[in-house]
């Protein structure tokens, strides 16, 4: 399942749109879809951990504006893990 996710994660970089000012972002389910299934993995496979507490605080924030940037913190959540 980890490496799934990790695998996923890696993918959906390709969708990620970028601004005029440079800034990227996701507009599409998939990255809706990759965070939710991430973030449950990190609840029911990681609990405890000062990473895994600090991605779901994070995951209640996440909108538009910041989702790339949270998209990178999961992901490398994610691979410290691996």
């Amino acid at each position: 399942m980890l490496a799934t996710l990790i695998e996923e994660g890696k993918t959906l970089e390709s969708a990620a749109k970028e601004t005029t000012m440079g800034t990227k972002f996701f507009d599409s389910v998939d990255f809706e879809t990759w965070a939710a299934k991430s973030i449950s993995y990190l609840e029911q496979q990681q609990r405890g951990f000062t990473v895994t507490e600090r991605m779901l605080e994070k995951y209640k924030n996440v909108n538009q504006n910041n989702n790339y940037d949270f998209y990178n913190q999961l992901l490398g959540a994610l691979q410290s893990f691996a």
